[in-house]
């Protein structure tokens, strides 16, 4: 079955929610985003817990736009 938070680490529109108050999910996380716990912190830091916005943090605002191929 597959990882809810990779499904949505892949889907630049999703609005899960990292628990910032769960070391466990925010090192899930971390590893579904392809981040060091460091970097997670950080960017929830600057746009809050939600995944969508984390990913448009972390690519300059481009999460919503890139197209696979």
């Amino acid at each position: 079955m597959p990882d809810p938070a990779e499904q949505a680490a892949d889907d630049p529109n999703s609005r899960a929610i990292v628990d910032t108050r769960d070391a466990a999910s925010i090192a899930h996380w971390a590893e579904a985003l392809g981040l060091t716990t460091e970097a997670l912190e950080s960017a929830v830091k600057a746009v809050g817990p939600r995944v969508d916005r984390i990913k448009d943090h972390l690519t300059g605002g481009m999460a919503g736009t890139q197209q696979d191929g």
